[in-house]
């Protein structure tokens, strides 16, 4: 799972276009839950990789349960056309995205069925990613920056 996992990683930022549009260019990084501000998150750890690709970015998280169990990880395919995008991995779906301003994304996912609505939001100095999602508010520290491949 781990080798299918950097396969795409890198596949991924091999074919990423150099011109991407610069509005959600705040979301790119590798961003790292912050434990001590997340109080109400089960997981024992969970990483979210933003890269860039040809029509906006590619999301991944990858998380580990406590005790080391019950890892899992996601690709969500970021793309602000409005349309549902089908995610894969431990939690697949579908999962629309709207740009609200530079720094806040809403997002509606598809789950069977069941609709749900969350934001994710990067503060204004680009350090802190905020995941509000079913009442649950989830704090994320930026520990490096990602940009476009040339």
């Amino acid at each position: 799972m781990k080798w299918k996992f950097l396969g795409v990683l890198v596949a991924t930022m091999v074919f990423c276009a150099s011109g991407m549009a610069q509005d959600y260019k705040a979301f790119l990084g590798i961003w790292q839950i912050d434990k001590e501000k997340t109080t109400n998150y089960a997981q024992q750890s969970q990483m979210i990789i933003n890269i860039p690709s040809p029509n906006g970015f590619i999301s991944t998280r990858a998380q580990i349960g406590k005790d080391n169990s019950q890892s899992s990880t996601e690709i969500h395919p970021v793309v602000f056309d409005g349309q549902p995008q089908q995610t894969s991995g431990g939690d697949a779906r579908t999962i629309s995205y709207k740009l609200v301003d530079p720094h806040t994304i809403a997002r509606t996912q598809n789950r069977g069925g069941k609709i749900s609505m969350d934001t994710e939001q990067v503060s204004a100095d680009g350090k802190t990613l905020t995941v509000t999602q079913n009442g649950v508010v989830r704090i994320y520290d930026k520990v490096a920056d990602v940009r476009a491949v040339h």
